[in-house]
Parts: structure tokens; C-alpha cells; sequence
């Protein structure tokens, strides 16, 4: 299996570029939420200012719009936190696009429909109909308010607040999907690297068995064949000459032995080089972090065990990236007490409701098979734990 190290080593060119990329994607979300604070500021400036001026803010009208400009702003950080549910996050959504019309209502001439821009910067996960369809109804509510309270050219406000919430949210969900493309890939490129990895080493033990069949097949043969020829000329001749015929009849036979024990440690399993191929795989995998412990030099004889650990690493590594949302993985590989340990957990969102998929149940399946056994557990907001464990005793490691 040096050759999942060797081609992860290769690979370093692609996956250099994204070893920032965890990193990367921390500081583009909370510059984003920077932003929206920072945009959110300048628009209550002049506005706050404007109700000073007028004796308004004290006013209910004033201490409305406060109260809800206020609140607007706790909402979007409430929604923009990494490890916010789902059901609250949308809760939080809608009570924006709420709240900022509210604010519209109340403060019509002031710059209040930028609110809307940023409840549109947040859709990015949602699909193209959809996005469309919540910016029509913000659009339409603020054409009707604007309308009510007697703003000239109401529909042309509208309709460049239409624009810009649309660029907005258009902004966001090529963000959203160019995160989602890198995280398939880096799935993909963990599946190839023990996809490669596993047809290198059925190649080279293809290699390995030809290697031993030619040599059983061509040079034992003919080396049985010369020390036959050798037993008849040693009864034909006698004296110096026979001697030196048995002498070539004893190298012969040696010879012909050390062929035998050749083909039969070639025929023999190749031993597994887990550890290599594991830092392959870490190494393909720019987010989550996957913070690796394993023995240095790690070797398993057996290749079905092998094979089934390998198995279990990528599918613990895919479904980390594709599901968890996790900023890190911290997976142990030991081999102890005659058994193969393998020990795995995330700081991903986790779920109370843990129900195996068909990569677990295939993992599952091929771990039982070698005598193991696997673990799953997980909570929601702490991630998930993996605990594989396969008996070594088979493998003589």
C-alpha cells in the first residue's frame, strides 16, 4: 500500500492549494457576518439620527422601529452561527424579512429596504425557484407598503430593491455551491485514493502469483529435469568424473529448493501498509482538519483486514465531509490486545437520531464479517463517533 502514500505525495499539488481552504472558508463567513453588522450600522445612523432630530425615537412609533431595527440584528447573528439548527436558523430568517418590513413600515423614506438585501444574502442554500420566489414576496410587501404610505415612485424603489436582493442572493448561493463542490471533491478524492490504492495492490499480487507460476512452471522444471539427467550420468560414469557430477546433482537440488522456497513467499500475502495509506488519505482532505494517531509502520498481513480498515477509514472520512459540517476529525488507529481499533469522532453537528445509512451498513457488514464490531453514537450540536474494532488473530499481526 506505499502507493496510497506515494500517490498522495503526487496529489500534494492539487491538495496544497486547499490546506488553507478550512481556514479560508471561517474567515469568508464571518467577514460576511462582519458585513452585514457593518451595513446594518450605516443604515441606522442617519435613521436614529433622523428620529433625534424630529423628537420621534421616544415616541411608541420611534420605539417601535427601535425595537424591531434592534432585534433584526440579533436575529441575523442568531442565524449566522456555525452550529445553529436548521428549524431555528429559518425561524430566524423569516423573523427578519419581518422585521425589516416592519422597520420599512415605520421609517418608509429612510434607507430601511436595505434590510432586505441582507435576509436576501442568506438564501444562498436554497434552490433558484425558491430564492426567487421569497424575494417576489419581500419585493411585493414593500411595493405595498411604500405605496400605503404615499412614497413617490414606489414601484421604481421596489424594483431596485428587487435587484439588489437579487444579486445578493445570487452572490451568496454561487458561494454556497462552490463550498458544496469542494467538499464532493474532497470526498471524491479520498474514495479514489483507496480506490487506487486497493487496485495497486491487486495489481502487484496478480504481478507477484505470474512471477511465481513462471518460475515454478520454467525454472523448476528444467532444474528437475538437469537433476534427473545428473542421477543417470552419475551410474555411467565412475572415478573423478562422478564426484564432480555429484557435486552438480547436489547444487542442482539446492538450486531447485531455493526456487520452491522463492515461489512460496511470493505466493504469500503482502502485508498491508496501513499506516502509509491512512496519511494518504488524511492528506487528500482539506476540510474537515483530520488530525491522525496512528503507529508509525503499521502493517497488517492479512489483506481482507486490510482491506476492511481501509474501507472504514474512507467511509468515516466521505461521510465527515459530506454530512458532519465538522471543522475537524480526530481519527486513532492502534492495534492492541490482539484486535485492530479504530476510533473516530467529529465536532459536526451530529443528529439524536442515528440511522445507518447504506456506506455504514456496508461498513458494518464488512467488519462483522472478520469477527469486529462497530459502534456509531452521536447528539446533536456534538458531532458523531465512530468505534470500529476488528480481531487481528487472522491477520498474524
Amino acid at each position: 500500500m506505499q502507493f496510497l502514500y506515494l500517490r498522495g505525495q503526487r496529489a500534494r499539488w492539487s491538495t496544497a492549494q486547499d490546506d488553507r481552504a478550512p481556514t479560508i472558508a471561517m474567515m469568508s463567513s464571518r467577514a460576511l457576518v462582519l458585513v452585514g453588522v457593518i451595513t446594518w450600522l450605516i443604515i441606522g445612523f442617519p435613521s436614529v439620527r433622523w428620529e433625534l432630530l424630529n423628537d420621534h425615537l421616544l415616541t411608541p412609533a420611534g420605539l417601535s422601529w427601535l425595537t424591531c431595527f434592534v432585534v433584526f440584528i440579533v436575529g441575523f447573528l442568531v442565524a449566522s452561527r456555525e452550529r445553529c439548527e436548521k428549524r431555528l436558523e429559518w425561524t430566524m430568517r423569516v423573523m427578519q424579512a419581518f422585521l425589516a418590513l416592519a422597520c420599512i413600515a415605520l421609517q418608509p423614506t429612510g434607507f430601511q429596504g436595505i434590510l432586505l438585501v441582507i435576509v436576501a444574502g442568506q438564501l444562498g442554500h436554497l434552490r433558484l425557484v425558491q430564492i426567487v420566489a421569497w424575494i417576489v414576496i419581500q419585493t411585493t410587501a414593500l411595493a405595498v407598503i411604500l405605496s400605503l404610505n404615499h412614497v413617490q415612485v414606489a414601484f421604481f424603489i421596489a424594483l431596485a430593491y428587487f435587484a439588489f436582493q437579487l444579486f445578493g442572493a445570487f452572490a451568496a448561493k454561487i458561494a454556497h455551491e462552490e463550498g458544496v463542490a469542494r467538499r464532493e471533491l474532497a470526498a471524491a478524492n479520498a474514495e479514489l485514493q483507496v480506490a487506487s490504492g486497493l487496485l495497486d495492490m491487486s495489481s502487484r499480487t496478480e504481478e507477484r502469483l505470474r512471477i511465481a507460476r513462471d518460475l515454478h512452471d520454467l525454472i523448476g522444471h528444467h532444474l528437475t529435469a538437469l537433476t534427473l539427467n545428473l542421477e543417470v550420468a552419475s551410474h555411467l560414469t565412475d572415478g573423478t568424473a562422478r564426484e564432480q557430477i555429484d557435486k552438480s546433482k547436489s547444487l542442482a537440488k539446492l538450486l531447485l529448493s531455493d526456487v520452491r522456497d522463492v515461489v512460496s513467499r511470493l505466493r504469500e500475502d503482502e502485508p498491508v501498509d496501513l499506516a502509509g495509506a491512512l496519511r494518504g488519505i488524511a492528506a487528500a482532505v482539506p476540510t474537515p482538519a483530520v488530525h491522525l494517531q496512528v503507529d508509525d509502520g503499521l502493517a497488517l498481513s492479512d489483506p481482507a483486514t486490510g482491506k476492511a480498515a481501509l474501507r472504514a477509514v474512507q467511509e468515516i472520512v466521505t461521510n465527515t465531509v459530506r454530512h458532519a459540517s465538522a471543522k475537524n476529525l480526530w481519527l486513532s488507529v492502534t492495534s492492541e490486545d490482539g484486535k485492530l481499533k479504530i476510533d473516530a469522532r467529529d465536532d459536526g453537528v451530529g443528529t439524536d437520531d442515528v440511522r445507518p445509512a447504506h456506506g455504514l451498513l456496508g461498513m458494518r457488514e464488512r467488519v462483522e464479517q472478520l469477527g469486529g464490531s462497530l459502534n456509531l453514537s452521536s447528539m446533536r450540536g456534538r458531532g458523531f463517533h465512530v468505534m470500529v474494532n476488528i480481531p487481528l488473530a487472522r491477520a498474524g499481526a
